[in-house]
């Protein structure tokens, strides 16, 4: 994985030569996973509750939301502890299975421009359909650990018969897979490329080890609404 960070803030610099400015997407929903080890990326899905990948149980955790960039503060920037860690009954790190986990937050999440909810998908999408690939880079000013971007690229979803046949897909249920352009506007390193959004829903999101070649391997959130939402519900 560090490799893999270290390639895409190389490739940053390279593309800076050839843009003078990198602009930042538009993805309040996504919330930066903070600790000493690698970070990683969870989607904000109720003001007090965010849903992210089981491997992210990491120590020390912090939950920031809002403005991700070092030296620009714009007042949308929130550090939230978690009060609550939930992984799925049958993850397990001999297996990159049910790789899901809910937090949840201290206090409620402030909502602004740049801190929204996303809801959840509630049904499979149609192969064929073009999503949104939504996660964290890092601007080509940033020569840190953390990413600071959120960056967004479009990708088709594979059919289940196309994802079986490939080597990450094959060793996977429950997944959701889709197909990278042999060519992207940006690069992104591991921890960005960590949402599936089709039709403005949270369709799938990474498990650990996704990338590979043109093909990217995600959980497939629709399978585990009924947890996300017996966990989430209000008491």
């Amino acid at each position: 994985m560090k490799f893999i960070i270290y390639l895409s803030v190389i490739v940053g610099i390279f593309f800076s030569a050839q843009s003078s400015a990198q602009k930042e997407d538009h993805a309040p929903y996504l919330v930066y996973l903070k600790s000493h080890f690698n970070p990683c990326v969870g989607v904000l899905i109720k003001n007090n509750w965010v849903l992210a990948p089981a491997h992210c149980y990491l120590p020390n955790l912090k939950v920031m939301l809002g403005n991700f960039k070092i030296r620009i503060r714009d007042g949308t920037e929130q550090a939230i502890n978690p009060v609550q860690i939930i992984r799925y009954w049958n993850y397990s790190h001999s297996s990159p299975q049910d790789d899901l986990m809910l937090i949840k937050l201290a206090k409620p999440a402030v909502l602004n421009t740049k801190v929204q909810p996303l809801p959840l998908a509630t049904s499979n999408v149609w192969p064929g359909t073009v999503c949104l690939l939504s996660g964290l880079d890092w601007s080509h000013d940033n020569s840190g650990r953390h990413p600071d971007l959120r960056q967004n690229l479009e990708a088709p979803v594979m059919s289940d018969k196309e994802c079986q046949k490939t080597e990450q897909g094959k060793s996977h249920r429950n997944s959701l897979c889709v197909k990278f352009a042999k060519v992207f506007s940006r690069i992104f390193g591991e921890v960005a490329v960590a949402t599936v959004i089709c039709k403005n829903k949270l369709q799938g999101i990474e498990v650990g080890h996704f990338m590979g070649g043109d093909v990217g391997i995600y959980t497939n959130v629709h399978k585990y609404i009924h947890w996300i939402e017996s966990v989430t519900k209000d008491k």
